[in-house]
């Protein structure tokens, strides 16, 4: 760590001392307005500074409850299919129903969220969320009533999912795009979009976790336990409301925020000349996350069929990776304001996994420390990558290009699980060694980002809230 913050900062002073300032190519690209001084506000003024901070933990909240809802049924997987007389394909299906489609869906939201504004588009996209763990557990509970056949109650589910869906991942992204509408400009962004992180991450990990002894609880039932996802839904619903007065009570404050649906008119021609930094950053996100996220989803066989762990140990050492994130990413995005340097901690983060799936594939030793390096870098890359598309993109672009992001990044993770998940049913070493590929090219796209934003001008090197005295958005 030592060494690397040395040399990136070296490279810092290096640049300063040795490049023309006047040069078209050393400008940072940041936002449209120049980024002054925080005006002097009360302590609960909606301008002010501790204001910001009350905003953050409503937003906090908006996918909290989303993401316990969308993973509560993992845990009762058989259950739901001796219930339903379904077999473990058709049970995958309720999570594909829910991701295919927001290959496309997503990147409209965005679009929509810079059209109409977020807190319209949160409250558009909340409902679906909403609706759908309300179809979810009343498909079930119809079918195990009798009231309806359990083909018809499984297609219910689906319905549920797929409406869940139409939802799930544009909240995600309007909710990015509110942490970024917020912070940006300030030396506290990669901490904000961390904390909002890892809250989504608790939602998840409570879900998997807890969800069998919710059931306990509530008469043993884990149809009960499904219905309490609607109750953290609420809570979604109720942060999205919040989030609309807090929003609107600081309108004045922040007159440039103003929505102007000409000025944000869906511009194609635009998003084709978004800053080749956002393409690397996007397609990098791909790569990374396609290393990590379809192993998470195999971790839980892998350990007990390599290691021959039982169950609970499956579970603890799978659950690390989510847990760590969890707990890191808040303290590593607050490292990585004051430091910036973004590109070179995506190096390091993408070293970090390559020598722990190698381990994990191809040697014996433990899996305690190679999945917790595996957790260490999946709170480092994300923590630099997301907070940097407001660096590269006009504050009336952020959402679209949030959406588009994630869209590439789900389109990956579509082909990925369905191609390490067939090559896992063979071989779990060839599975791993799959993901070392992905996460190869990613370390060579993160060396690719480094190179670019040194050319361009090392924007994403910038510490959080850093301030310039020019600002060049037609590079």
């Amino acid at each position: 760590f030592f060494f690397f913050f040395f040399f990136s900062h070296f490279r810092s002073f290096e640049i300063f001392f040795h490049r023309n300032e006047n040069s078209m190519d050393t400008k940072p690209l940041l936002r449209s307005e120049e980024i002054g001084e925080e005006k002097s506000y009360g302590v609960f003024s909606p301008g002010g500074h501790v204001y910001k901070w009350f905003v953050l933990g409503v937003v906090a909240l908006i996918c909290f409850g989303a993401y316990f809802a969308f993973d509560e049924i993992q845990p009762f997987d058989s259950e739901i299919q001796k219930t339903m007389e379904i077999d473990r394909f058709q049970f995958g299906a309720l999570y594909s129903i829910y991701s295919f489609p927001n290959i496309v869906l997503v990147f409209f939201g965005g679009i929509l969220g810079d059209k109409i504004g977020v807190r319209l588009a949160a409250l558009i996209f909340v409902m679906f969320v909403f609706a759908g763990s309300v179809i979810v557990p009343l498909g079930v509970s119809l079918a195990a009533k009798g009231s309806i056949s359990k083909s018809s109650g499984y297609i219910v589910m689906m319905i549920g999912r797929f409406v869940f869906g139409l939802g799930g991942e544009s909240l995600n992204v309007i909710q990015t795009s509110m942490t970024a509408i917020w912070f940006v400009g300030t030396p506290h962004l990669a901490l904000a979009m961390g904390l909002t992180l890892s809250m989504s991450r608790l939602g998840d990990w409570l879900a998997l976790t807890f969800s069998p002894q919710i059931a306990d609880i509530l008469g043993g039932n884990f149809i009960n336990a499904l219905w309490v996802g609607v109750v953290f839904s609420g809570v979604s619903l109720l942060a999205v409301l919040a989030y609309s007065v807090m929003d609107k009570a600081a309108e004045k404050y922040y007159p440039d925020r103003k929505i102007d649906p000409e000025e944000n008119s869906l511009n194609w021609k635009a998003i084709l000349n978004f800053d080749p930094r956002f393409w690397i950053v996007s397609f990098l996100c791909m790569t990374y996350y396609s290393g990590v996220t379809p192993f998470i989803t195999l971790a839980n066989d892998f350990l007990k069929d390599v290691y021959h762990m039982n169950d609970t140990q499956a579970a603890f050492y799978s659950g690390i990776i989510i847990l760590a994130s969890m707990i890191l990413s808040p303290i590593l995005g607050k490292f990585l304001d004051v430091v910036g340097n973004r590109p070179y901690f995506v190096v390091l983060g993408s070293c970090m996994i390559i020598p722990s799936h190698f381990a994990l594939g191809f040697t014996n030793m433990n899996p305690l420390w190679p999945i917790i390096f595996i957790g260490l870098s999946f709170s480092m890359v994300p923590g630099c990558l997301w907070p940097s598309i407001p660096l590269l993109t006009k504050s009336t672009e952020t959402a679209t290009a949030y959406g588009l992001m994630t869209a590439i990044q789900n389109l990956g993770l579509t082909l990925v699980n369905l191609v390490a998940g067939k090559i896992a049913t063979d071989s779990y070493k060839e599975a791993l060694a799959f993901f070392l590929v992905m996460d190869l090219l990613g370390l060579l796209l993160g060396f690719l980002l480094i190179y670019v934003d040194d050319y361009k001008g090392r924007t994403l090197c910038l510490a959080s809230g850093k301030k310039v005295k020019e600002i060049n958005l037609e590079q």
